[in-house]
């Protein structure tokens, strides 16, 4: 994005990134805003809005309005400013009282060194906020003032430009979920206090200043609701915790609780006033999209509502046929153990630890590791280490998804995670590890929250697997519902079943199952409570589980673990893995897939990985190259190969990575269009006349990539000036480097799609 120039090239991409108050501003200038879209009875900018806008300044500056849930301090300092007091020592001193801010995402036009500066926070809706928070540090609100953005021109001459919560700069733009979240400390300071009188919320049966209870509602319902309506932007919008919010109600619904249809019903309303506004198609968009989100979330139901409501239950009746037959069975060994503790001395078994069995009886999937997790005891119990001193008990090698060279990739009896971008290949990965270990004739779990049967099955058979192996050998289940749930209860227990005996369980989804379970993907306590329940039940019964997750969306802000809660990473007892894709994959294409490891709990493949960490910093070291060849339409051809052993080039040489795809592009067309053959200086001359405002370092880099890469040829002209024309055509949609790359199979697929669907109609 680094071409980017003016208000034109960049609205679309505020838009695209959750901005939709985008404004123009004069050029080179921080004010007049356009008359009636900012303010309290601000209009909604349109798409027609941004393209009359476009089309009449497209060189302006850019304006962000700042939408509901975001909070900005404008700091300012006294170097470089006319101010009376220096808002950055100001802060600093605020600070000491109230805590440090979180690190987030800024903006400035006065350099990465300088503290003046615009920091953007996440904050809870509908409150209302002090005009500054000290001398110095203003605050722009919902309905107050704007923030002047990337790629505006400051008066000054200097660019603004976006940091990262590092303190980088970047060529990204963040999402509003983005942003860090502003402490609650800072919340009641900067926040107006509130009128004596509440203002009055309409379709509110629930009061969040009285605590009142709806009594048609259960207590857990009314509980969910209440803390639903207080914030309801909790998970970083509103259609996010609208979506989960539905998606939890419903399955309380399932297990029998009262009142969860008329919370949802309690919902629609707020969230059909809340986001009307900020949409093209005010209220009739709105409702549409909570018709897609409600009836999202029933096609995930399935089975018989309970009758009996949990709240009105004791807590005997409460509890799972599981937890009551764990409880008889503690209470008669203690019975047994105060009449008879000879008897329970002379057996010679120890209790063991729930989600800790025995690591050879693990790897062996035995039925005395599973019994041996479900009949423990104690959730707290010294394991004797004898053997494990000894070396007679070893930690399990990996024996699951096997590279050419013989070294497996996934543990058994423990929980691995593949992790990366929508798209990278982490789902086809999982399912080149299934067709591995169904040829052998191994069983394999898939749940399955992402995708369908039909289209899993049908990668398989293109993997060679028979039909046979898939029906004997594959247990794939779609839930709806959390495993604790009455309609899920003997679907999960046939699972801990055939996972005594499977070798890999694959979990694709992991946030979408966190969301049916009513958890939070941001949060440590749920992340920690989720894998004790699920994924660690399942791998103490002997097989690999490997989870398949997502990563943050901004580039900058990714460690070595999957997006959400840092707790997933050292939940890991297994291996977890970045998945890249380097070279498309889709039919007709040889592509690549990388793998790279970020954390091996046990350690024994990290020394077959490659030699040095990824150059970026990261941390992450390859550990496989899985070339997947599909140009056989019939049969997907797959060589997991080892890494590139070499070193990893150093840093400096890094600084050559830089591709400006946007520029070459335009450099491509231009040459394309062109019925003389330019020199350099033309070129760059005829760039600048277009309004590219790239540097001439920039420019000469984009024609040395598209003269190595065959894009555009050169010879020698008048005065042995190199003049340049097109070869062939250079798009960014074609360049798996750049950033608007679409690879060739989510095009056709998608086109294959639509055909079907068609056919079906």
């Amino acid at each position: 994005m680094t071409d980017i120039y003016g208000y034109a090239a960049a609205a679309p991409l505020y838009r695209a990134a959750g901005w939709m108050q985008v404004i123009p501003l004069p050029e080179g200038r921080k004010t007049p805003p356009p008359s009636g879209f900012t303010g309290r009875s601000r209009k909604p900018v349109t798409d027609e809005q941004v393209q009359v806008w476009s089309q009449a300044t497209p060189n302006a500056n850019t304006g962000i309005v700042i939408p509901e849930g975001v909070l900005v301090l404008d700091i300012d300092a006294e170097q470089g400013h006319q101010v009376k007091a220096d808002g950055a020592k100001g802060i600093s001193e605020l600070s000491q009282e109230l805590g440090a801010l979180p690190a987030t995402w800024s903006s400035t036009s006065h350099g990465i060194d300088s503290p003046a500066r615009h920091l953007f926070y996440k904050v809870p809706e509908g409150l209302a906020w002090k005009g500054g928070a000290i001398e110095g540090v203003d605050i722009l609100q919902p309905g107050h003032r704007y923030s002047v953005v990337w790629p505006s021109i400051h008066p000054s001459g200097e660019m603004y430009c976006w940091y990262t919560p590092s303190g980088s700069t970047t060529s990204q733009i963040p999402h509003i979920s983005d942003l860090a979240t502003l402490p609650w400390k800072w919340v009641d300071y900067l926040r107006k206090p509130e009128h004596t009188t509440p203002r009055p919320t309409s379709n509110t049966l629930i009061s969040p200043e009285t605590g009142t209870y709806d009594a048609r509602m259960c207590k857990a319902i009314n509980t969910f609701l209440h803390k639903t309506l207080s914030n309801p932007a909790s998970k970083g919008s509103r259609h996010d915790t609208t979506l989960q919010a539905v998606w939890a109600l419903v399955n309380f619904a399932q297990e029998g609780h009262r009142g969860a249809l008329d919370a949802i019903s309690q919902l629609k309303p707020r969230f059909i006033q809340e986001v009307a506004p900020d949409r093209q198609g005010r209220e009739r968009e709105a409702t549409r999209e909570w018709a897609s989100i409600l009836s999202g979330a029933m096609e995930k139901v399935n089975g018989v509502q309970s009758h009996t409501d949990p709240c009105e239950q004791s807590k005997i009746e409460r509890m799972t046929p599981g937890e009551f037959d764990e409880l008889t069975q503690n209470a008669a060994a203690s019975q047994m153990e105060e009449s008879h503790p000879e008897a329970v001395q002379n057996t010679g078994t120890m209790p063991v630890q729930a989600g800790s069995t025995p690591v050879a009886s693990v790897q062996n999937g035995s039925m005395e590791s599973h019994e041996a997790s479900k009949n423990a005891s104690s959730s707290w119990q010294f394991e004797d280490l004898t053997q494990l001193a000894s070396g007679i008990e070893l930690p399990p090698t990996p024996t699951v998804f096997q590279r050419e060279d013989g070294q497996g990739l996934f543990y058994r009896g423990a929980v691995n995670d593949l992790h990366g971008e929508p798209g990278c290949g982490k789902s086809m990965l999982a399912q080149i590890a299934t067709a591995q270990e169904l040829k052998q004739g191994h069983d394999v779990i898939y749940i399955d929250y992402e995708d369908s049967a039909r289209n899993v099955v049908k990668r398989l058979l293109l993997l060679g697997v028979t039909g046979e192996q898939i029906v004997q050998h594959l247990h794939y289940v779609r839930p709806s519902a959390k495993p604790s749930s009455p309609t899920s209860l003997d679907g999960w227990r046939e699972t801990l079943d055939y996972a005594d005996t499977a070798t890999l369980a694959i979990i694709d989804g992991v946030t979408s199952c966190l969301a049916y379970a009513g958890l939070d993907s941001n949060s440590g306590d749920d992340i920690a409570a989720w894998y004790n329940t699920m994924p660690r039940l399942i791998s103490a019964c002997g097989p690999a589980v490997v989870l398949i997750d997502h990563v943050v969306k901004s580039k900058d802000n990714r460690g070595r673990y999957a997006g959400g809660s840092m707790q997933k990473l050292a939940l890991i007892d297994g291996i977890s893995y970045s998945v890249d894709m380097t070279k498309p994959v889709g039919k007709g294409v040889r592509g690549t897939i990388v793998i790279k490891s970020g954390k091996d709990r046990i350690s024994e493949i990290e020394e077959h990985c490659a030699v040095s960490w990824s150059s970026n910093g990261s941390h992450l070291r390859e550990a496989a190259r899985i070339e997947i060849n599909s140009t056989d339409p019939k049969l997907m051809r797959v060589t997991i190969a080892r890494p590139n052993m070499m070193p990893s080039e150093d840093r400096q040489a890094k600084r050559d990575d830089f591709r400006p795809t946007g520029l070459m592009e335009r450099i491509s067309r231009m040459l394309e269009d062109s019925l003389e053959e330019p020199n350099q200086s033309e070129l760059f001359k005829a760039l600048k006349e277009d309004g590219s405002g790239a540097r001439t370092a920039v420019m000469s880099k984009a024609v040395s990539l598209l003269l190595q890469e065959g894009f555009v040829s050169n010879r020698s002209g008048r005065n042995n000036r190199s003049i340049f024309k097109s070869v062939r055509p250079y798009r960014q949609i074609d360049d798996p480097k750049s950033d608007a790359y679409v690879d060739r199979m989510s095009r056709e697929e998608a086109s294959e799609l639509d055909d079907e669907n068609h056919l079906e109609i």
